[in-house]
């Protein structure tokens, strides 16, 4: 189904009739990678409305409401603190474009009303959703300078411009098709029955071809009539998943991880080899024996066959040698071997918890895992923008901060870490690195070790289990692995806490 301007309209007033004077209950990611707000209308109950700013075509949905939002830091980060306990005033949709405008407000408790506008770009392969105050942008899902966009810059604390205008006819190419002129359609699509007149519907059977306001009669069957568009873009959603047309991240998890996969075989099938050596090493004795007993028969040995006995005991003795020589070889190599493995299980968990911006840091990691491309593959990643880490300040003045990918973790313990702040991990298994610094350089109370640790609990790959063991250090005593991906370490001098897994309320206050 092919989405215009004026169906967006209608998505608009839908969204505005569903869900005007409803609180937003809570802001974040959807397991799906969607942006979620979850709306509590006193009519209708609670019901998500989901945003995918940058899908195939980009597009916004109502939900129900039992799908879980996780909160992340950056752009939702502040949607979660600009929104939370707003109500919404308004939605209203641009002319002539996919833009959306959601007016939310709110009262203090002196009475004082406050506004911040929504505005949601559904342009494709242009989409962005923009959180804005007045006319200055708070914050915004993708930041561009115009350098990189040539006709507008969006970044937080510069004024909003909308994308500019779209050239060309108000008609979409489908209502062209069907007969309609200009003033004909526009008649209806800016009149009030393109806002509550059903529908025209048209199907192939289950498959969903197209909807108007208007009948497009080139589609061929009699059109169905109904009444939500918001509806009917969900069961292109869905259509669109069923059929594996969806999920572009879901495509680059699944290739991360059939390389990940093939490198474990590579890795366990050199650890048999080793294997293999190692117990023809530790069976070495056997050949000192076998020249041993050679020298000790030679007396026996007839005079014109002593010369080929010395010649073979020394062989058996080379042998025996170069195998003593080599398990020190084997034993090392098998150290590393084992450490791929261990990197292979990390960067599996990493590429399955990843946020779909920081796939590109996954992937960058995953080539260093191949022996065959590691001195490449620092320079080989892509250039980004970094997100800000996900940091929380506890009450008793410290501040946590948690790493979400292979390079972040690095970052957050090499970089923004200084050597007596406590550094944070799951013990024996993968996770995130978390830091607790304080900035007066005090010791940090209990209660503050106790909130990193259950942070470094859920940022984990056991964060369902009940209680989880979870090491903490000095940072100076953690160090990098040699050759090894961004994020492994080794680390000393550590002590361990059982733990639930938890965070606080919401990034910045813990």
């Amino acid at each position: 189904m092919v989405t215009d301007w004026v169906l967006f309209r209608r998505a608009a007033h839908e969204i505005e009739e569903r869900f005007r004077g409803a609180r937003v209950r809570d802001a974040g990611l959807l397991p799906d990678g969607r942006l979620g707000l979850l709306m509590r209308a006193r009519a209708a109950g609670d019901a998500v409305l989901a945003i995918d700013a940058f899908g195939t075509p980009p597009s916004v949905t109502i939900e129900d409401a039992a799908l879980g939002l996780r909160a992340e830091p950056g752009f939702v980060r502040a949607l979660h603190a600009g929104l939370c306990d707003t109500t919404l005033l308004q939605a209203r949709a641009r002319r002539g474009d996919r833009v959306l405008r959601l007016v939310f407000g709110s009262r203090s408790r002196f009475g004082v009303g406050d506004e911040l506008d929504l505005y949601v770009e559904l342009v494709p392969r242009f989409g962005n959703v923009v959180l804005v105050k007045g006319d200055v942008v708070v914050a915004a899902a993708k930041e561009f300078a115009l350098a990189d966009n040539g006709s507008r810059a969006v970044a937080a604390g510069m004024r909003y411009a909308p994308p500019p205008a779209r050239p060309g006819s108000l008609v979409p190419k489908a209502v062209r098709d069907a007969g309609y002129d200009e003033a004909e359609f526009l008649a209806v699509a800016q009149g009030d029955a393109a806002l509550s007149d059903p529908l025209y519907v048209y199907r192939d059977g289950t498959k969903l071809l197209a909807a108007h306001v208007v009948a497009l009669p080139q589609f061929g069957a009699e059109p169905a009539r109904e009444p939500s568009v918001l509806a009917l873009l969900r069961e292109m959603r869905a259509a669109r998943e069923g059929s594996g047309g969806v999920d572009r991240t879901a495509r680059r998890r699944a290739a991360l991880i059939k390389r990940l996969d093939e490198r474990e075989r590579k890795l366990r099938d050199e650890l048999h080899a080793l294997a293999s050596k190692r117990s023809s090493a530790e069976r070495r004795d056997d050949l000192r024996a076998q020249g041993e007993r050679i020298f000790a028969e030679l007396h026996d040995m007839p005079e014109a066959q002593r010369d080929d006995a010395k010649d073979r005991a020394a062989k058996l003795f080379a042998q025996y040698k170069k195998l003593g020589a080599a398990i020190p070889h084997v034993e090392a190599r098998e150290r590393l071997v084992r450490a791929g493995l261990e990197a292979v299980e990390d960067l599996r968990w990493e590429t399955e918890r990843a946020a779909e911006e920081m796939l590109d840091d996954v992937e960058a990691a995953v080539a260093q895992v191949d022996a065959h491309r590691r001195r490449g593959a620092a320079g080989a990643s892509r250039k980004r923008k970094r997100r800000a880490p996900l940091e929380y300040r506890t009450a008793g003045g410290s501040r946590i901060v948690v790493g979400r990918s292979p390079a972040e973790n690095a970052d957050v313990t090499f970089t923004l870490a200084r050597p007596n702040d406590l550094w944070f991990h799951a013990q024996g298994i993968p996770g995130a690195h978390v830091i607790l610094a304080r900035d007066d350089r005090d010791e940090a109370p209990p209660q503050d070790i106790e909130t990193a640790a259950a942070l470094a609990a859920l940022y984990s790959k056991a964060k369902g289990s009940a209680k989880i063991a979870v090491d903490y250090t000095l940072r100076k005593h953690v160090r990098k692995r040699q050759d090894a991906p961004p994020g492994l370490v080794w680390y000393t001098h550590p002590k361990t806490v059982l733990v639930a897994p938890g965070a606080p309320d919401r990034p910045g206050d813990a």
